[in-house]
């Protein structure tokens, strides 16, 4: 987006409703984001917000009074403005990193630059040459300085407390912040910038005995947090502070022996109590609900449509944000930023049919003025719903997933198998999702299962992924098609398999696994030769430093396995011989995280073997980020499923 239409985006309303059951232009879908994020400024007077342009994500600064540009901020091709601070009220922080497609979503090595919002004295403040660093605090009594953690490789990666001078970059360590007994690998500062607890790594002798310990700090005195663990390896996470900073929020499952899921825990530095809060009975709870100063008011389940519970409803924010929720219904409702006084914020609103919209609430009135919306020529009306719902696998374990259907019409459908990719970690959740409602648009269902080994649903249930590659995971995909069928919405001879990333890996083991079940499949920059995988691609998870490679071994071991015969039998390039369903396979020949061998490898056993497929290849990286191939991508994609699922008639109701 250029600068010059920024102002014209900001005065788009929601004219020109395109009727239920005509085509929105498929461009619609997948355009960039015109705003991505917005913050308000401490005094209130600009925002601050990043927008999508070309390979870029640029910042942009705001006048609100006038909704005059005051700047803007790009750096070059594929970088990205990941995150970004008010550091006063006329410097902005940015962090910036390489992205290299739109499911590179790999944690980037991040540069800190800092510039005046009339674009003056711009300059980088911290660069990442064998090192890193996390914000720790905006030190709120300090407009020259923030508070970081630096870390550097040749140091194991321990966290060190530094005050960081925002104008010209200076860096002074602050010993008096310093754990002096033992090596930090996080640290965690209260909401005045103190820093309070620090995490200790001890490592095992491999990934399944390495120990977290926590450290709470009283005064100048470190002590170990008395924790009586029944897991081996327990995991904790830092939520933030109460309001008076004597109580530390943690996420952790170490009082769980099986089926463990993060819950949230209160530790009273005071009298040293550690206290479980809540925990949901299915989903992790990591995320909190956060103040104008930083309190945390109390945290969210991504389960379903999202659930949120409080810990007060007395502070003025506390009754903001719920209130926000009532004016929203139906809506996932999120305070962007507030303004030092707390007497404004910037809300973003967003669900399963709103990519996003911002607004300006003055919080005491509620009085609210809209801004911008992130995709403003798709309107809510004109899309599908988003459900979710809950599918036994074979072995009875319980799997989330979501399911897009047509607004006209919710059974006997062709239907798309969405596999997200990871696969250890990431997941489907309650959003808008631009290819699921593309395609119900266009009259198809899509299915995206949390197959086991996602995200979100706790350590175990993503460790019974574990080396099952090919295996149990394909075995839930298998189980949430066939679970379609059996409630009748979707048609049994029009189902296609879709995915990216591992989803690719999926897509193309699915068709190997259950030749009679898909009649095509897609997939896009996946995984397809798994003893190159395991014996290393040249992707750049193999790259780093030594103690880098180590660790990325013992998760292979761990997550992917080390029997090579094994690994043949679920790997694509080496079973193609099974297949019968129509093919489509896209890569970047760019990718640097499944590199473009695995497509030529697969490419190589389909010629082999004299199956015909369709293909495309970009100069991209992982994932399509320029919106000329999203669109060719999407359009051939399209016509694809079209041709072998679009065109045949439903079969009729029994």
């Amino acid at each position: 987006m250029k600068i010059k239409t920024l102002l014209a985006t900001l005065a788009l309303t929601w004219a020109g409703l395109v009727f239920a059951g005509e085509q929105i232009p498929l461009k619609d879908f997948f355009d960039h984001r015109q705003f991505v994020s917005m913050q308000v400024s401490p005094d209130g007077e600009n925002i601050a917000f990043t927008y999508e342009e070309g390979t870029e994500v640029k910042l942009a600064v705001m006048n609100l009074a006038d909704k005059k540009i005051l700047s803007s901020f790009g750096f070059g091709e594929q970088m990205h403005v990941l995150n970004f601070y008010w550091g006063n009220n006329e410097r902005v922080l940015m962090s910036v990193g390489k992205v290299t497609g739109n499911l590179d979503n790999l944690g980037r090595p991040a540069h800190l630059y800092a510039a005046n919002i009339d674009g003056s004295k711009r300059r980088q403040i911290f660069e990442m040459q064998r090192s890193g660093y996390r914000l720790l605090s905006l030190l709120p009594d300090d407009d020259k300085f923030v508070l970081i953690a630096k870390n550097h490789w040749a140091d194991g990666g321990v966290d060190r407390v530094h005050k960081l001078n925002i104008y010209d970059g200076n860096l002074q360590f602050l010993a008096s912040e310093q754990p002096e007994l033992f090596n930090p690998y996080s640290v965690i500062a209260d909401n005045k910038g103190k820093v309070r607890i620090a995490v200790e790594f001890i490592e095992g002798k491999d990934i399944d005995s390495h120990q977290t310990v926590i450290h709470a700090r009283d005064g100048d005195i470190w002590n170990k947090v008395s924790v009586k663990s029944v897991r081996q390896q327990p995991q904790f996470e830092a939520i933030g502070f109460s309001a008076d900073n004597q109580t530390a929020y943690f996420a952790s499952d170490f009082d769980m022996a099986t089926d463990a899921r993060m819950g949230v825990f209160s530790f009273d530095f005071n009298s040293s109590e550690l206290k479980l809060i809540h925990r949901d009975d299915e989903v992790d709870i990591t995320t909190g609900i956060y103040g104008h100063d930083g309190e945390v008011l109390g945290v969210f389940a991504d389960k379903g449509r999202g659930e949120r519970l409080y810990f007060t409803s007395k502070a003025q924010d506390s009754k903001f944000v719920q209130s926000l929720e009532a004016a929203f219904k139906g809506q996932d409702v999120s305070v962007t930023s507030y303004t030092d006084d707390g007497k404004k914020a910037i809300v973003i609103t967003r669900s399963d049919r709103n990519p996003g919209e911002f607004y300006l609430f003055e919080v005491e009135t509620m009085k609210a003025k809209f801004l911008a919306a992130a995709l403003p020529k798709l309107k809510a009306d004109q899309l599908a719903e988003m459900e979710p719902v809950t599918i036994a696998a074979r072995d009875g374990l319980k799997m989330h997933a979501m399911l897009t259907r047509p607004n006209d019409q919710k059974t006997k459908l062709p239907l798309i198998v969405n596999v997200h990719g990871g696969p250890f970690g990431p997941y489907d959740r309650w959003q808008y999702f631009p290819e699921a409602q593309f395609f119900a648009n266009r009259g198809y269902a899509t299915l995206q299962v949390n197959y086991r080994g996602s995200g979100n649903r706790g350590k175990d249930f993503m460790d019974k992924g574990r080396r099952q590659w090919g295996l149990l995971m394909q075995d839930d995909v298998t189980d949430a098609t066939k679970w379609a069928i059996e409630q009748g919405i979707a048609d049994p001879e029009r189902i296609c398999i879709y995915g990216g990333s591992y989803g690719g890996y999926a897509t193309l083991a699915g068709v190997i696994k259950e030749p009679d079940l898909y009649k095509c499949g897609v997939g896009y920059v996946g995984v397809y030769d798994m003893i190159w995988f395991r014996q290393g691609d040249g992707s750049d998870g193999d790259r780093g430093g030594s103690e880098q490679k180590k660790m990325m071994n013992q998760w292979s071991s761990a997550y992917i396995g080390d029997d090579l015969e094994a690994l043949r039998k679920v790997s694509p390039v080496h079973n193609v011989s099974r297949i019968k369903a129509e093919l489509f396979i896209v890569h970047g020949s760019n990718d640097v995280r499944v590199p473009v061998g695995h497509y030529d490898r697969l490419k190589k056993a389909l010629d082999g073997i004299g199956k015909d497929y369709e293909e495309m290849v970009k100069p991209e990286g992982h994932g399509f980020y320029q919106i000329e191939n999203r669109v060719a991508l999407y359009t051939k994609m399209y016509e694809f499923f079209e041709k072998h699922i679009g065109a045949k008639k439903p079969v009729a109701a029994d």
